[in-house]
């Protein structure tokens, strides 16, 4: 740099444009103006003597040189933030914006209490959902989500985790579908279950289903007739087909109405487990830990329990 007098708001804005790819989002992002960034990233640019981004199309793209940057000042900026967060959180008058990662199970099955809370106890608060991904990792170590929901297996250091429960599976079809009889007799097997495409439920995350992983330890598989990344668009779509789909239990209260019935899976599917994820650098934050809280709550409130029918 050729200046002795740094200014540490310039590290700010820098980030906040990284991040964002754009000076009108990062400054919505920072509450400033538009002209306010500009400004501030112009000086940063002759502090370094580099133009740090450039446009492509519609978004700002980093330099060489502010790629090297970014790393390390998104380190100074999360630091300071750190040592400003160490005091009391309060959440009746906070006005973050917490962002949480969780799948379409969780948004019907833990986000309504969650919700329910933060209105409660944080009620100038902002909960913010995320789909989870291959991106959800990379974003708790930028910060760019507080904490995640997991239906996978826990990541190693520098995560941590909280396990939270473990969800059975049913299965479910329309009630005029080919199989209701069976099951209202109880004399569905494993033939009848395979005899029909299912609508599976893919995320982006990858791991195995526990059904099919089940199915392939007695030598069988299912035919896919629909999959999406949503179980309500699965029931949705399956509404009025030959379909079959299984669930997690929890989901039944939401999804299953007149027009359904639930059965009795005639395979031994484990458990799943259910975890409640976060980065290192969040572990010490106190509104951090407080979301935590609240969130480990809402997760483990007793839900309804599920008999098939």
């Amino acid at each position: 740099m050729n200046s002795d007098r740094y200014d540490l708001n310039l590290l700010v804005v820098f980030d906040a444009v990284a991040r964002t790819g754009s000076v009108t989002s990062a400054a919505s992002r920072l509450c400033m103006s538009q002209p306010a960034v500009s400004h501030a990233l112009n000086r940063l640019r002759d502090v370094v003597g580099d133009p740090l981004f450039v446009r492509n199309r519609n978004a700002l793209v980093p330099t060489p040189r502010a790629q090297e940057m970014i790393e390390p000042v998104r380190g100074i900026v999360e630091a300071a933030r750190g040592v400003l967060r160490q005091g009391d959180f309060d959440a009746a008058t906070s006005e973050r914006v917490f962002r949480v990662g969780g799948s379409d199970y969780t948004m019907m099955v833990i986000a309504p209490a969650l919700a329910g809370v933060l209105r409660k106890e944080a009620p100038r608060s902002t909960l913010d959902l995320v789909p989870v991904g291959p991106q959800t990792l990379a974003s708790l170590e930028s910060g760019e989500i507080d904490c995640s929901f997991w239906g996978a297996a826990v990541p190693a250091a520098p995560y941590l985790s909280r396990s939270l429960f473990r969800e059975r599976f049913i299965g479910v079809v329309g009630r005029q579908h080919p199989l209701a009889e069976k099951i209202s007799h109880g004399r569905l097997t494993l033939d009848d279950y395979l005899a029909y495409p299912h609508a599976v439920t893919q995320f982006r995350i990858s791991v195995a289903n526990p059904v099919d992983i089940a199915l392939a330890k007695l030598g069988r598989s299912r035919t896919v007739g629909f999959a999406s990344p949503s179980f309500a668009g699965n029931a949705a779509a399956m509404r009025g087909t030959d379909m079959v789909m299984t669930i997690p239990a929890g989901l039944a209260p939401v999804l299953v109405d007149k027009n359904f019935v639930t059965f009795e899976l005639p395979l031994d599917v484990t458990n799943h487990p259910y975890s409640l994820i976060w980065h290192r650098r969040s572990d010490a934050d106190p509104a951090c830990r407080w979301l935590r809280e609240m969130a480990v709550a809402a997760a483990k409130r007793p839900r309804r329990r599920t008999s098939a029918r």
